[in-house]
């Protein structure tokens, strides 16, 4: 079998999670004009459920062999926290003050918003759920408040604790386990029964899918034709396209797990040779900047245009209103929308993301001289 180094396989699925990055963020413009709505855009939420598998394909391919003890279990959660905190909590102050601002300018300037109500949705409750990372965990949690997208957030934290645990404790038997769980969260999604966790379960199931799959790729002695892949990811957009949302969700998990398979199994085709573009793997680096950064900055934009543009409002299918604008000037701010969040994902990840991520490993280094001063003595 043609081997494959690991740089070349994180490259082409950190451009898959590019990509499907600026999916969910045209998922979550509002309907200013019709030709934003098309049932790609209006399923992109399931690029979250995408994000999962290849969460789980990658860590698994990383860590399955490294937490072998308890410091080494306690190193991977805390490189985790690390990864995806800083930006969190950055994010999360700023909608803090959002709220006191709304408050001001309904009490002091008699401005009112048509779609939500100072520290209604955005509690105190639900900022200790934020601060914690529960918003999304279990029934009392509400993962739609504040940075909206957060959510995700939330529950892979928690996802990556099971997973360590389970490399720590489920040696041999930690495949069947994936399996059955799997399986389990599988069947509560399909049947709806979801208990109020219906975030966690998804990210279980797609986490665990993705290390279903690294173990799989792991295992199999043959090569995939390039054309696979290619025509794999012609079947995702066609399922976006023509699937109902909220509807046959769950199919985006064994998609993703067969372009996965595809892409790491295949030698050079033109999918892999197009992933493997510097923009599309830059795409791919600034991507949970830009997952993190884009609800803020289309909240922004669309305040811009319902108060100083004063474009007139109408109700939309989910409760909110939306602007309206003409085809010409809702290329405009779909234009300006993602030119202003590449450049604030790219501040996110120079001074917020890539430090802290450094500063999470730089501090490990110095417990691990610590560790193994002590163990010296």
């Amino acid at each position: 079998m043609q081997t494959i180094s690991t740089q070349t396989r994180i490259g082409e699925l950190e451009s898959i999670r590019g990509l499907a990055a600026l999916l969910v963020l045209f998922h979550h413009i509002p309907k200013w004009n019709p030709i934003l709505d098309s049932k790609i855009i209006n399923n992109g939420y399931v690029m979250v459920d995408l994000f999962f598998v290849l969460s789980g394909f990658v860590i698994f391919n990383a860590y399955s062999n490294k937490i072998n003890n308890k410091f080494e279990f306690l190193r991977f959660q805390f490189l985790r926290f690390g990864r995806l905190y800083p930006v969190h909590i950055t994010f999360l102050f700023i909608y803090v003050l959002i709220e006191i601002a709304k408050y001001y300018a309904q009490i002091k300037l008699g401005i009112q918003s048509h779609n939500t109500q100072p520290f209604r949705e955005n509690s105190l409750v639900a900022l200790i759920q934020q601060v914690f990372l529960l918003q999304a965990v279990g029934p009392t949690g509400n993962g739609d408040t504040f940075n909206t997208p957060a959510w995700s957030i939330s529950v892979e934290f928690y996802t990556y604790f099971v997973f360590g645990v389970s490399i720590l404790f489920l040696k041999s038997s930690r495949i069947l386990v994936y399996s059955l769980l799997v399986v389990a969260c599988l069947l509560l999604l399909a049947s709806k029964l979801t208990f109020g966790s219906e975030k966690l379960l998804r990210c279980f199931a797609g986490f665990f899918i993705g290390c279903l799959t690294a173990r799989a790729t792991e295992k199999i002695k043959f090569t995939f034709h390039s054309s696979i892949a290619l025509a794999t990811l012609v079947l995702i957009i066609l399922f976006l396209q023509f699937k109902n949302p909220k509807e046959l969700d769950i199919g985006i998990y064994f998609l993703t797990a067969v372009l996965i398979a595809s892409l790491v199994l295949s030698r050079q085709g033109i999918l892999k040779k197009i992933l493997n573009l510097k923009a599309l793997n830059w795409l791919g680096t600034m991507s949970y900047s830009i997952y993190m950064t884009h609800f803020l900055i289309l909240w922004t934009i669309n305040q811009i245009i319902r108060v100083v543009l004063k474009r007139p409002d109408i109700p939309a299918a989910n409760g909110f209103s939306a602007a309206q604008l003409s085809i010409f000037e809702t290329l405009l701010a779909c234009g300006v929308l993602i030119g202003t969040v590449i450049i604030a994902s790219l501040f996110v990840f120079n001074f917020i993301e890539k430090p802290f991520r450094e500063k999470s490993r730089q501090a490990l280094k110095i417990l691990e001289t610590e560790r193994w001063r002590s163990e010296d003595f």
